[in-house]
């Protein structure tokens, strides 16, 4: 590797990191990760101070990455609840659909049934109507024959 290269051997630079500071708990992925190119100091000042002050377990105040990280992982889990109770929404009104789909099958079947004992409500009206008035007709051909004897 050329020293004037602006872009490391992925593999020398490897090589180089430390594996525990790679994976520290105090630290993100992103401040492991070393570009030469000075940011990292900019970084430590944000973060308030060097590396060793990262690793002091009595450390109160969190670091911008670890804040970035709690906002995170809380966005994560913020978003996963919205999708849960999303999905239970969605649930709730495809049973309620069903629900009202059983219930609007059955009315429906209520109201053929109503409709078709009116219908023959109806006839057996009609018919008996008819036989009110031959009897009625009867009735007064009877008085004329008995007023006429």
């Amino acid at each position: 590797m050329l020293d004037n290269d602006p872009i490391p051997d992925i593999e020398t630079n490897i090589m180089k990191w430390d594996w525990s500071e790679l994976f520290s708990p105090g630290q993100s992925t992103g401040s492991a990760r070393s570009s030469g190119t000075g940011s990292d100091e900019a970084k430590q000042s944000l973060t308030g101070g060097s590396t060793s002050s990262l690793k002091d377990p009595n450390q109160r105040v969190p670091t911008i990455d670890e804040r970035k990280r709690r906002r995170m992982i809380s966005n994560r889990a913020s978003a996963r609840r919205s999708r849960m109770r999303k999905r239970n929404h969605l649930e709730n009104l495809t049973n309620e659909v069903k629900q009202l789909q059983i219930q609007n099958q059955e009315l429906n079947n209520r109201l053929k049934s109503l409709s078709d004992h009116n219908h023959c409500l109806r006839i057996d009206n009609n018919r008996v109507r008819f036989e009110c008035s031959i009897l009625q007709q009867e009735v007064l051909d009877m008085r004329q024959l008995l007023v006429f004897r």
